[in-house]
């Protein structure tokens, strides 16, 4: 018997849903959004899965690693695309969006998302917490700029440098209210602890999960 089965995740349970190649209903549950749970749960309630389905989330690329490791055929479907054909079903609970979606898995009248390796999201991890950081710095900066020329110190629109043309400028801290220097020290600290990712980026970690995906998916 063919099995098919579909995973509606949210951050603490996630409602499981397995139904055989005519639709019919074979198992249901709801575990703790875990992968040891959900990988426990579908080998001791239907054994062998012919395709397992979930939409994209912010917990989709998690789960996809932790149970393509685990030797499972989970495939991750377009949330749009699901989220249209769940849309017509009249009672909207977890129970009933699993069996939803193990049905769109059943019928393959779906769009499957591909999921990059493990290094790939942890370099646009890294790049991502960086261009925050450099972000805010630059907020601190132009904000400092602006309290100074109440006391007629003046920085430019110099790019880059502002740490050092803030030492520069010493002979008028004494005149200059105390969180204005302050915030002038912590974010001189701020642009050196900034974290550089150049090393990182050279030598990008290898995924624990072979990249394995159909030609002709999305990128997600």
């Amino acid at each position: 018997m063919t099995k098919y089965a579909a995973l509606d995740v949210s951050m603490e349970q996630t409602a499981i849903c397995v139904v055989d190649e005519n639709g019919r209903k074979l198992a249901e549950g709801k575990v703790a959004t875990d992968p040891d749970a959900i990988a426990d749960w579908l080998a001791g309630k239907t054994g062998e899965m012919e395709r397992i389905g979930m939409e994209t989330g912010p917990l989709a690329v998690w789960l996809w690693n932790e149970l393509t490791r685990r030797g499972l055929p989970i495939v991750c479907l377009d949330a749009r695309h699901a989220s249209a054909a769940l849309s017509m079903m009249p009672n909207k609970t977890d129970r009933h969006d699993a069996a939803g979606l193990a049905q769109i898995v059943r019928t393959g009248w779906f769009k499957e998302v591909r999921i990059k390796s493990h290094g790939a999201y942890v370099v646009r991890a890294l790049l991502s917490a960086r261009d925050l950081l450099v972000g805010v710095r630059s907020k601190i900066e132009n904000e400092i700029r602006g309290l100074l020329k109440t006391f007629g110190i003046m920085f430019g629109k110099k790019v880059g440098g502002f740490a050092r043309r803030a030492r520069r400028r010493s002979p008028w801290r004494a005149s200059l209210p105390s969180s204005s220097t302050q915030c002038g020290r912590r974010t001189s600290r701020s642009a050196t602890a900034l974290p550089q990712p150049e090393e990182e980026l050279s030598t990008p970690p290898r995924s624990p999960v072979p990249e394995m995906r159909p030609a002709g998916t999305l990128r997600g």
